[in-house]
């Protein structure tokens, strides 16, 4: 669809009139919109966009017309940018993905990763946007970047000025690929004359490989080592070797060293001793003990330690060591001073500032030496530093995180005091009415009315009950992590339909206008999770009937809006209602656990006060966000937003359909200006009128001019003159030519066949979607006569004389199943456990049992191996049985160990008389 962006095709240069669409301005992530032409021409951006950047609306008007103004300092990568949007529309892609900076009004940048389309709006290209930020993974990339180079560089400088022989040689050609200084000093022969020759040739003098080669030996994570008594060099060298990846070839490592040579022994201490240097991870500084100021020596990772080069430390610190944090120093000179009277080595921590200004934390060893002791006579203080700046973080984190886990726990413990509370409260109300309407019916087994009514109200507590424990149930498995989302195609339409079917009953009761409307709905069938997308909006569609007093007004909404990302459409659901209202401090806590409203008014609707947690920990799963806009005693409006992932829509419109005129009557501009968009999508020309009087007129009008209307959709409830008049007045004055649809939100089979008699010929409906519209169109141009057959379901018990064997191990349960299978005629056999399940089958003959109710947690055996021992008898009707599991797990993990035992479908306990007859109607043919 187009979003209504306020876009009425004027210039480019004149895009004052554009705005963001409000459905983008709750977005987390940036978004904007600039139209197709060489300078980008900048159209709207949203809240997050301006916010990022660090600028208002307004201002960025102001200083910027277009992208390429606004990337004045990047231009490289507006450039990027463009190229990329004119090559999406130009190979007719329409999509584009890049990475790109994002210049910040401070005058820094972002990188972000741009994710966009072209898009045709109002007759103009504009090319739309999403910006998500990714600097936090440029800047580990580039810092990983600086790091390899940054050790690819020391690893030559250590071999190059390694005291001993380094070769590194092809693994599959043997070619010398690099020799060290030391090395060529061996073979007395420059790099120019061995480099590219066999390394079996240059250090051993072969014509071919050892056969003592070693690479079959060597590996990565290990060094090998050997002994190797070379005669052209007339020496023993003890070998060390390993694989390397060098430039990109697979290549062998070889350090070799001669025993008896007297330069290696002492290379060797001073390798030795460099080695235990570098290996400590610290700076090394001699200080004097004179002033306890002056650096006399530093090493190892001082200089890097305290962030200055050795020209800066020299230079502009005077080889002071004013590093040390003004809040140390004094405590530092008396930490050394007291080393220096007790003899003793002493250990401290204290704070330096680097060059940048980082403070660090530093664990201090000091050592005193004195000046009879010292080799240059000078008293001083030999001191290693370790750098344990993100150790003493971690530490504060985890201290932090430990008392947050305490927090964390007393609340817990005081939110299970809570829980207890209110669940206690909220499970004996409805027991008490229970237990006391059970008591009320023992004492007037004669009085009919009154026992009537006593189980009429069990019936009704029972239900409160059962939802307050799926609820808790369903709150605890969200809050454990342990439910999942499913992921199926959902027709809209349906969904629509059920949620509407499932709330109609209780907002008729209250005698409630109920309006539903789709708006621009392209794609009718999404991804996601069929159960949990309803259960959020029959949460919020019953809490706005609840809340709502008799005779109000609710609306449910859908609206599909444009989306940037190919194959995902963006949804928004929208329940209205003019009831009692949320004031702004409730609405903070609306989404906690057993939190509602303290108001009169509402104190005896039944609720648990968890619809609302479910609902918004389902929303947040889903990746959607859901917005409450109220005002106490006004009403209220939930906005739930989400993207799916949409299935392309079969095509509907077919040549039959293709110009014939339509009259939509609605009272709703909205569904009016819906239904003619829909129309128009399927190649009809859709004309709108909102009332009856003015239908009548145009339907003449046409008539005259001998442009007859071919179809009119007509609006059951309309003020002045409703739908029922509005049909009589057409076919009184036009006849019955025209064939009238009816369209309503509500419930219409008692005023159906009113309706049939004045003239009307079909029923769609609320909300209108364009398949269920093309389906009804369908009918009336493949019927030859031009009137509309319609045929009504004959209902037909298909239950009566099937026989049920029933496995049920607990007696009471077992008799109430029974009694209800028997109510619906069926013959029903029993058995105690899983084993005597299977025996009965066994025994029975080949098609006796048309079904199988199958109990889960039973003794000997139970359902699910039950089912695998019946599934495998050698029988031919074993693996067609229809075996439906019946058990109070009724969460979507205990379908899918139903499935996987070989059973066909599941009932959930306590059994729901309507449903368990669906469901064995559906199974036994």
């Amino acid at each position: 669809m187009i979003m209504e962006t306020e876009y009425t095709g004027q210039s480019q240069t004149n895009n004052s009139s554009i705005s963001c669409p409000a459905a983008f301005h709750t977005l987390n992530t940036g978004v904007i919109s600039c139209a197709l032409d060489e300078g980008l021409t900048f159209l709207w951006g949203n809240t997050s966009f301006f916010n990022r950047i660090g600028c208002s609306e307004q201002e960025y008007r102001r200083l910027y017309h277009n992208l390429k103004q606004y990337y004045a300092d990047y231009p490289e990568d507006f450039q990027k940018i463009s190229q990329a949007a004119l090559q999406a529309e130009t190979e007719g892609s329409g999509h584009v993905k890049l990475t790109v900076r994002l210049p910040l009004m401070e005058g820094s940048f972002l990188w972000i990763q741009l994710s966009g389309s072209v898009l045709e709006q109002a007759g103009s290209l504009v090319f739309q946007s999403e910006l998500s930020d990714v600097d936090v993974l440029m800047a580990e990339k580039e810092e990983i970047t600086r790091l390899y180079q940054q050790k690819r560089q020391y690893f030559r400088w250590i071999m190059d000025t390694y005291p001993s022989n380094i070769y590194i040689s092809h693994m599959d050609t043997y070619e010398l690929l690099y020799l060290n200084h030391n090395a060529c000093e061996t073979l007395k022969k420059i790099p120019a004359q061995v480099l590219g020759h066999k390394c079996y040739e240059v250090i051993q003098g072969r014509n071919a490989p050892c056969p003592f080669c070693t690479n079959d030996k060597l590996r990565e994570e290990e060094d090998y080592d050997w002994e190797f008594d070379n005669p052209v060099l007339k020496k023993t060298f003890i070998i060390k070797n390993r694989t390397i990846n060098w430039e990109g070839h697979r290549a062998r490592i070889e350090l070799s060293h001669d025993m008896q040579s007297t330069e290696y022994k002492l290379a060797k201490k001073d390798q030795e001793k460099n080695a235990i240097i570098q290996a400590i991870p610290g700076g090394f500084a001699r200080v004097d003990a004179h002033d306890m100021r002056t650096v006399l020596w530093y090493g190892g990772e001082f200089l890097n330690l305290i962030g200055y080069t050795r020209e800066e430390f020299e230079n502009e610190l005077h080889s002071q060591c004013t590093y040390v944090h003004p809040e140390d120093i004094e405590r530092a000179a008396a930490i050394m001073d007291s080393s220096r009277k007790n003899g003793k080595k002493t250990v401290a921590e204290g704070r330096i500032i680097t060059r940048d200004g980082t403070v660090k934390i530093l664990t201090m060893t000091y050592t005193y030496v004195s000046a009879e002791d010292s080799w240059d006579g000078i008293a001083s203080f030999y001191s290693a530093g370790i750098d344990v700046t993100r150790e003493r973080m971690e530490q504060e984190r985890q201290r932090k995180a430990l008392e947050d886990a305490y927090q964390a726990s007393r609340i817990a413990n005081d939110a299970k005091t809570n829980f207890l509370s209110a669940m206690s409260h909220d499970i004996r109300t409805p027991m008490n009415a229970i237990m006391g309407m059970a008591v009320i019916a023992q004492s007037n087994l004669a009085n009919p009315d009154k026992l009537k009514d006593c189980l009429s109200k069990i019936s009704t507590s029972s239900r409160h009950l059962l939802g307050l424990i799926n609820e808790v149930l369903d709150m605890s498995r969200i809050e454990s992590g342990k439910i999942n989302l499913s992921s199926e195609v959902v027709s809209l339409p349906d969904l629509m339909e059920d949620v509407i079917d499932i709330c109609r009953p209780m907002s008729s009761q209250k005698h409630h206008k109920l309006f539903i409307s789709a708006d621009h709905v392209h794609h009718e069938k999404v991804v996601t999770d069929l159960g949990r997308l309803q259960q959020v909006l029959v949460n919020l569609l019953s809490n706005a009937v609840k809340y709502t007093p008799d005779g109000g007004t609710i609306s449910l909404r859908l609206r599909e809006m444009p989306s940037i990302i190919q194959g995902r459409g963006q949804y928004e659901f929208i329940v209205t209602d003019n009831g009692i209202g949320m004031s702004e401090d409730f609405v903070q806590h609306i989404f906690e656990p057993f939190i509602r409203a303290e108001d009169s008014r509402i104190s005896k609707i039944q609720g648990t006060g968890l619809g609302m947690t479910i609902t918004e920990n389902i929303v947040r799963m889903m990746n959607g966000t859901i917005e409450i806009k109220t005002r106490l005693g006004e009403g209220s409006q939930f906005i739930f937003a989400v993207t799916f992932e949409v299935c392309e829509d079969e095509e509907l419109c077919r040549g039959e359909l293709a110009g014939l005129p339509v009259l939509v009557v609605d009272d709703d501009q909205i569904v009016c200006e819906s239904a003619s968009e829909l129309l128009k999508e399927l190649g009809m020309r859709g004309d709108w009128v909102q009332s009856g009087s003015e239908a009548v007129t145009r339907i003449a009008e046409a008539r005259d001019k001998g442009e007859d209307y071919y179809f009119v959709i007509l609006d059951w409830q309309m003020p002045d003159m409703d739908g029922l008049d509005t049909v009589r007045a057409i076919r009184r004055k036009l006849g019955s030519d025209v064939p009238i649809i009816i369209i309503s939100a509500y419930d219409y089979s008692e005023i159906e066949e009113e309706f049939l008699l004045a003239g009307a010929d079909a029923f769609i409906a609320k909300p209108l979607f364009k398949s269920r519209m093309a389906c009804t169109l369908h009918k009336f141009c493949r019927s030859s006569t031009g009137e509309l057959t319609v045929l009504t379901e004959q209902t037909q018990s298909f239950l009566t004389g099937r026989r049920i064997l029933l496995a049920e191990d607990n007696e009471l349960n077992r008799e109430i199943a029974v009694e209800l299978l028997q109510m619906q005629g069926l013959v029903v056999e029993t058995a105690e456990d899983g084993q005597q399940a299977v025996e009965k089958f066994r025994l029975s003959g080949l098609q006796e049992y048309n079904c199988i109710l199958m109990d889960i947690q039973m003794p000997v055996m139970d359902g699910y191996q039950a089912t695998e021992a019946i599934r495998a008898l050698p029988r031919a009707d074993a693996k067609n049985i229809p075996i439906l599991a019946l058990t109070a797990n009724a969460f979507a993990s205990d379908l899918g160990k139903a499935h996987n035992a070989g059973m066909n479908d599941h009932i959930a306990k306590p059994i729901d008389l309507e449903h368990l007859v669906g469901i064995l109607k559906r199974w036994i043919v």
